[in-house]
């Protein structure tokens, strides 16, 4: 009864509710303000283009009921603008002249913008153009300032596209927009810019390229050096409103030297698309000369999508008759890793090609350079953050992000463990779904891992640095131990990967590795570091907590397989900049494609009973070494017995 509209708009094609929903949720109250828009659609709906799994466009998804076949059918459509040719330039378009469309797309800009961004904000809207003008398109997309002295102009009112800015502390962006379910046509679609996602931008800049561009180093951008970042995130975000998914798998197109070449990346930035998060260059190295740190402009892919996506087939008649010639586009880059694409991966990635914030075809390679910068940062971070008279908050801030830039780099390289190159194969193509990783690159990445975690303390753990603001959070041991914990905890998807390969990278043979690693100083009786006592501890109680021994709430003994960021610190931004979209009809296929991995199933089962024979092991070890052992090691092998003891007699 206490539910209620507030206010409503009505405007030429669209109304626009607020209301007021209250609800009573067990025996307390709950209420939301809540905006509802009801459109009016095209009286003709644009004839669909069939969607394909091998280019990355949002879909509006249907079933086709029909006598002509033997079963319903799933159909869905790619979301796109309805760009054509006015009806009088129809024969100079098709004789191969440039026209402009007979609706272009208008993107107002919001007059809350600062005067100095608005000519980077206008012209990371209008670097579109050039994709439309590769397939005969001029003028196709145009941004304007909100109309002054206009009546009838109100973001919103559906007819207009907007750049939106809000004044608040959240550190991202979003370019929904919306669509005729009959034939996926984009009516409108407008991005919203969050103010603190100028946080991102400067931090990302700073902690991925201040060993090769000293200007990034400053707390404060001036405009000249803020406006590139501005229109690298207005291109992205204008590309989703265009029908653009995100194409996780670009970067990866990129062998990781090349990289640290001026001539490749004045040519082609880090990524062949702006879709990707391949954000700024951390692979370049201090004296490469390297200067264009960003992606591309447009990238090879983009150009291709928009193509692939908008260019019109005339000689087809119905969206299956389009078919053949969008199967042949494709097939005329098969064999380019710059024009493939991979989907975004959600829960699970299996995906290491596949991966947000990452750069080049090789994740240990491309993450041994990022980590070389990040040494230099560290050596430097007091020098480069000092501000005279003021506290050392800046300081503290760029700490963390090394940190959070460290832990991404780890992340990069665990997903080659137990992970498959997720292909598009079709009839025909020869290819096939899964393609896994090498045991060879599997057993790489777990010494990579091992050896970073193991040396992390000797440059993150600055005394210089951390008695400059409270070092009560031990963040780099919380990490070592995160790190055993996620190097254990995907051991599914290496049991489920060993099954596809030719040559498997069996469970029992990978946590015997890690064993190796972990336990190896107290196996050849050697003294332990700080890091090798955290490490073995780690080990033991994720031992304990896979085989169901630990006695404390299930909440508080998970440990996620996937999840490297496992304490808030680091976890509280991550998945950065998420470009939200509203209706987002995409599958996320990699959260399923390894379901198996994640039940009680066989290779749970057999991890178990691997994870026990190790135990068995490591009492062995521990009970000898609390004996022979001295000072803090024996405490720390006398401690391991006794909860290991306790735990196997229980």
């Amino acid at each position: 009864d206490m539910s209620s509209i507030l206010d409503f708009k009505a405007f030429p094609k669209n109304i626009v509710f607020r209301t007021r929903m209250v609800y009573t949720v067990s025996s307390s109250p709950f209420t939301a303000v809540v905006t509802v828009s009801m459109i009016q659609l095209p009286d003709q709906p644009m004839r669909p283009r069939l969607a394909d799994h091998r280019i990355g466009y949002f879909a509006d998804r249907h079933i086709e009921y029909t006598e002509k076949t033997d079963r319903s059918e799933k159909i869905s459509y790619i979301t796109r603008w309805n760009i054509a040719p006015k009806p009088e330039d129809l024969e100079k378009y098709k004789a191969g002249a440039l026209v402009e469309p007979a609706k272009p797309i208008v993107y107002y800009i919001d007059d809350a913008f600062p005067a100095e961004w608005r000519p980077y904000l206008k012209e990371g809207i209008e670097d579109w153009q050039k994709a439309f003008e590769a397939i005969g398109f001029k003028n196709a997309i145009v941004a304007k300032d909100y109309p002054k002295d206009d009546p009838d102009f109100n973001p919103d009112d559906i007819r207009f596209s907007c750049l939106r800015y809000a004044s608040t502390r959240v550190a991202n962006a979003m370019g929904p927009s919306w669509t005729d379910p009959r034939s996926g046509e984009i009516i409108n679609g407008s991005v919203y810019f969050y103010h603190d996602v100028l946080k991102l931008l400067h931090n990302w800049s700073f902690i991925q390229t201040s060993t090769v561009e000293p200007a990034s180093r400053k707390e404060v951008y001036s405009a000249e050096q803020m406006g590139p970042l501005l229109r690298y995130l207005v291109v992205h975000e204008i590309g989703h409103t265009l029908g653009l998914m995100h194409n996780m798998r670009s970067s990866y197109a990129y062998p990781v030297d090349s990289l640290r070449s001026k001539t490749f990346t004045d040519k082609y930035g880090t990524t062949p698309s702006v879709m990707d998060y391949a954000r700024y260059n951390y692979v370049a190295q201090p004296g490469d000369g390297v200067t264009w740190l960003l992606p591309p402009r447009l990238g090879v892919y983009d150009y291709f999508a928009i193509s692939w996506g908008y260019k019109p087939i005339f000689t087809a008649k119905t969206p299956k008759d389009e078919k053949p010639v969008l199967n042949e586009w494709i097939k005329a880059h098969a064999d380019d890793p710059m024009y493939w694409y991979g989907e975004q991966e959600f829960l699970t990635s299996v995906d290491p090609a596949a991966q947000t914030e990452s750069l080049g075809d090789d994740a240990v390679k491309a993450s041994e350079y990022g980590i070389r910068n990040l040494k230099i940062i560290m050596k430097n971070l007091n020098d480069w953050t000092k501000r005279d008279g003021e506290s050392y908050e800046y300081t503290k801030e760029m700490y963390e992000e090394v940190l959070k830039q460290f832990n991404r780099y780890m992340s990069h390289v665990l997903k080659y463990i137990g992970g498959n190159f997720l292909l598009y194969p079709v009839h025909g193509d020869g290819k096939q779904a899964f393609e896994p990783v090498s045991k060879e690159k599997q057993k790489e990445a777990l010494d990579f891992i091992y050896a970073q975690a193991t040396g992390m303390s000797e440059w993150l753990q600055d005394p210089k640095i951390l008695r400059q603001f409270d070092p009560s959070n031990p963040l780099v041991n919380d990490l070592q131990a995160a790190y055993v914990r996620n190097l254990l905890g995907v051991y599914p998807k290496v049991g489920y990967t060993s099954r596809l390969s030719d040559d498997p990278y069996t469970v029992e043979e990978y946590i015997d590795d890690v064993y190796d690693l972990v336990f190896g100083k107290s196996i050849d009786g050697k003294k332990l570091t700080l890091s090798d006592r955290n490490m073995e501890y780690a080990f033991v109680y994720t031992l304990f907590n896979n085989l169901g021994m630990l006695k404390s709430p299930a909440s508080e003994k998970k440990f996620a397989s996937d999840d490297i960021f496992a304490y808030g610190m680091l976890a509280e931004d991550e998945d950065i900049w998420p470009c939200q979209h509203i209706g987002c009809g995409h599958t996320h296929n990699g959260q399923d494609n390894l379901t198996i991995a994640r039940r009680e199933s066989d290779i749970k089962i057999q991890g178990k009973s691997v994870f026990y024979s190790t135990l068995l092991k490591i009492q062995r070890i521990v009970n000898k070494r609390a004996s022979s052992a001295k000072g803090e090691d024996k405490a720390h092998y006398k401690f391991l017995a006794h909860e290991i003891n306790k735990e196997l007699a229980e």
